[in-house]
C-alpha cells in the first residue's frame, strides 16, 4: 500500500500549506493534490519532484517522498571521503584556510564537526590538548558539557539559549532524526532555565557573540554559517561552514599575532 499520501499531507502541513497553496505552488488543481493525499490518484515521479521542489523539501525528504510513491532516489548520499566528493573537499579546504588566522570549521547536519581550519585546531589545542582525546567532536554538545565549552563561554547561558531554540525549530521543521536526538541530548545536560525566552536587550550590539575565555583574555566573537547552493547531494546539501569572526580590536589582535 502507498504512504505517499500521508506524506504529502505531513510535509505540506509541516510547511503550513492549505491544499489550494500547494496546488497554486505547483501549478495543478487542488483536486489533484487532494486526490493524491487520499491515494485516489498515484502521483507520477516529476510530479512529486515538483511538489518536492515547491515546498522546499530537503534533498532527504524528497527521496523518501518519492521512495513513498513506489520511485527510486533523486539525490545521493556519499560520505564526505567518498572519491566523487574530492572536489567539495577541496573547495571546504580552500575556504578554511582563506579565513585564517580566524577560526573556521565544517559541521555535518547534525553538527558534527567535519573538518577545521589550523586556526580552530590551534585554539583548541591550547585549551584542550591533544583533540583526539576529546569526549566528543559534536560542536552543540560541546558546548553544552562542563568538562568542555561550557565554562569557557562567559555569556554561556545566552549562547546556549539562543542554539538550543533554533535546533528547536530546526526539529519542528525537519523532524529529522539526528537533530532530535541531539535535541534530547542537550535538554539532558542542564540546559538555562529560561532559555525558551529570547532576549529583548540590544545593548550588546547588533550581533550575538561568542565570548571565548582564553586565560585571562576573552575573545569576543561572532560567526557566519554557510552552505553549498548548488547541492544535488544529501550530505554536501547540509554541510554547515561556521566561520568565526573578531568582534573588538583585541580579539582581532590576539589571532592576527597568532600568526606572527
Amino acid at each position: 500500500m502507498s504512504t505517499v499520501g500521508p506524506l504529502l499531507s505531513e510535509y505540506r502541513k509541516r510547511n503550513r500549506l492549505s491544499q489550494l497553496e500547494l496546488s497554486l505552488r505547483a501549478e495543478v488543481s487542488p483536486r489533484h493534490i487532494s486526490f493524491i493525499e487520499t491515494g485516489r490518484t498515484q502521483p507520477s515521479r516529476s510530479m512529486l519532484l515538483r511538489l518536492a521542489d515547491v515546498m522546499n523539501l530537503p534533498h532527504q525528504d524528497s527521496n523518501l517522498l518519492l521512495h513513498s510513491g513506489g520511485f527510486a532516489a533523486a539525490y545521493t548520499e556519499l560520505d564526505i571521503e567518498a572519491e566523487e566528493m574530492a572536489p567539495v573537499r577541496q573547495a571546504l579546504s580552500l575556504i578554511l584556510d582563506n579565513h585564517n588566522p580566524f577560526p573556521a570549521l565544517v559541521m555535518d547536519g547534525n553538527y558534527n564537526m567535519l573538518m577545521a581550519n589550523q586556526a580552530q585546531q590551534s585554539m583548541l589545542t591550547q585549551v584542550f590538548g591533544d583533540l583526539a582525546d576529546l569526549p566528543t567532536s559534536n560542536i552543540m554538545e560541546a558546548l553544552f558539557r562542563a568538562d568542555l565549552f561550557r565554562p569557557l563561554i562567559a555569556n554561556w547561558d545566552e549562547v546556549a539559549s539562543h542554539l538550543l531554540r533554533r535546533l528547536k525549530k530546526q526539529v519542528i521543521a525537519y523532524g529529522k532524526p539526528g537533530q532530535q536526538a541531539l535535541y534530547t541530548r542537550l535538554l539532558e545536560l542542564n540546559p538555562p532555565t529560561n532559555w525558551q525566552q529570547p532576549d529583548e536587550s540590544s545593548d550588546d550590539g547588533p550581533m550575538l557573540t561568542v565570548d571565548f575565555k582564553m586565560g585571562d583574555l576573552t575573545l569576543s566573537m561572532f560567526t557566519t554559517l554557510s552552505q553549498f547552493g548548488s547541492a544535488l547531494d544529501i550530505g554536501m546539501e547540509e554541510l554547515l561552514i561556521e566561520s568565526y569572526f573578531p568582534a573588538d580590536e583585541a580579539c582581532r589582535q590576539f589571532f592576527m599575532q597568532s600568526v606572527n
